[in-house]
């Protein structure tokens, strides 16, 4: 090739990852070329309960994944040696009768998985569990096996140590802090959503849940922090998880609930209540185990008061350190697939919901499938190219879909989901935490395996 030639193509090339923003507040080049992931389990690409590389539902089908993939972003990920870390749950159906029968989603064997490629630099940081309270909270992964050989090991913590602690380091590290050291081109966001869950998953509104005030300042927080980086951002914000197929409607099975002191109160049609709730409660489970009317609007106005905040620490950013933001509306974008399902050949044919295995969510009832994931990638996508100028491509949804083991399920039940369908009675989240704790030793093993020096 001549010289004159060559450069022509080096130019080309250099401009292909280069796009303008056309907002004169903030004009600047958003470069797409190394994209760091920064968030909770969805981002993570984590499903059924289970982290991945490669399964039904795994980390490389995750919207992250999607996105540099079209817009050619490097994206180094945390990837998951099978069986998963930990393994995601699975239908069972014992009595072979083709249909979801109670204590049918489960985990199968005891071992689990780790990190496959230990020494890589992940650029998808995301931690299953984590919350806007804990993102800056920094990490040892020496300090995390020192815990759990002395018995005192928390899930959460080795999550957080094997995705983000990794490779080791004599520094504590945390998500910001791993971000910073990778110099990215953009920044995928979505965090908040685990600082709100557990409200629904334990039927307690009020349990744990930060008021709007503090939740604000804790996210203001985040995101000053991360704009360290200096790189343009994309963000989405928290959707109703009212509307997770986690819960199911009492649907007449539960009429009625009884208070600590024994009080019986009813239970109406539209009430709702944890499809792993334990049989054993049944037909009149603790009132405390039922999320009304009341609460349910009380619940999605605390999301809604949380949107408010992210969305005013997002102005308040761009305005006054100039990092460009891009926003996504995942909860207008939940609530549209809850309300009018998801048409995916525009025919008719083929029409996704928000019930249990309609899907949207996998077997765990809170985490996208990969055909939402394609979803999510295309409203990142938009809202991308809105702000900056990008030209980046949808994925495909209908070739997606075509290969999802959860959209067109023959397990999907007619109705509601039966109560104790997922044997654990427990927040998945917590649950996989809790697995993990479970089967430490194993972990242990694949860290003495790996990182030997540390021993």
């Amino acid at each position: 090739m001549r010289p004159r030639a060559a450069l022509l193509v080096i130019v080309t090339l250099a401009l292909a990852s280069l796009v303008t923003v056309t907002d004169d507040a903030s004009a600047q080049s958003v470069r797409l070329d190394k994209m760091v992931v920064v968030g909770d389990s969805v981002l993570a690409g984590f499903a059924s309960g289970g982290l991945v590389r490669r399964g039904r539902m795994g980390q490389r089908d995750a919207a992250p994944s999607l996105i540099a993939r079209l817009g050619g972003a490097k994206l180094t990920l945390p990837n998951m040696s099978k069986p998963g870390f930990p393994p995601p749950l699975v239908i069972v159906d014992k009595n072979h009768n083709g249909v979801l029968d109670p204590g049918e989603v489960r985990r199968k064997g005891k071992g689990i998985g780790f990190r496959s490629k230990s020494n890589d630099d992940a650029q998808s940081l995301a931690v299953p569990g984590e919350r806007v309270s804990t993102v800056l909270d920094k990490i040892r992964v020496t300090d995390v096996i020192g815990d759990a050989i002395g018995g005192n090991v928390k899930g959460r913590d080795v999550m957080k140590a094997v995705i983000v602690g990794l490779p080791p380091d004599s520094d504590p590290q945390s998500q910001i802090t791993r971000a910073l050291d990778e110099q990215p081109t953009f920044l995928l966001v979505w965090l908040g959503n685990n600082d709100i869950l557990g409200s629904v998953t334990r039927a307690n509104p009020a349990a744990g849940v930060a008021s709007p005030t503090e939740f604000g300042n804790q996210y203001r927080a985040f995101l000053n922090a991360l704009a360290d980086t200096g790189a343009p951002m994309v963000i989405a914000n928290i959707p109703d998880v009212t509307r997770l197929p986690q819960l199911r409607r009492a649907a007449g099975e539960v009429t009625q609930c009884h208070d600590d002191s024994g009080t019986i109160h009813p239970v109406a049609q539209d009430d709702l209540l944890s499809i792993d709730l334990d049989r054993s409660l049944l037909p009149v489970p603790p009132c405390g185990r039922v999320l009304d009317s009341a609460e349910q609007a009380f619940v999605r106005g605390t999301v809604m008061a949380f949107n408010a905040e992210i969305a005013a620490a997002e102005t308040d950013l761009e305005q006054r350190r100039g990092i460009p933001i891009a926003r996504v509306d995942a909860f207008g974008l939940f609530d549209q697939f809850a309300d009018q399902g998801v048409d995916v050949r525009g025919n008719g044919s083929l029409v996704l919901t928000t019930k249990y295995l309609g899907g949207i969510f996998t077997l765990d009832g809170v985490h996208p499938t990969r055909t939402a994931h394609a979803l999510i990638a295309n409203a990142f996508i938009d809202a991308m190219n809105a702000r900056f100028g990008t030209t980046l491509k949808h994925t495909n949804v209908v070739r997606i879909a075509a290969n999802d083991f959860f959209v067109g399920n023959r397990f999907q039940p007619a109705g509601e989901a039966p109560f104790g369908l997922i044997s654990n009675d427990d927040d998945p989240v917590d649950d996989a935490l809790s697995t993990i704790e479970d089967r430490i030793d194993h972990v242990i093993d694949d860290f003495t395996d790996h990182f030997e020096n540390l021993f």
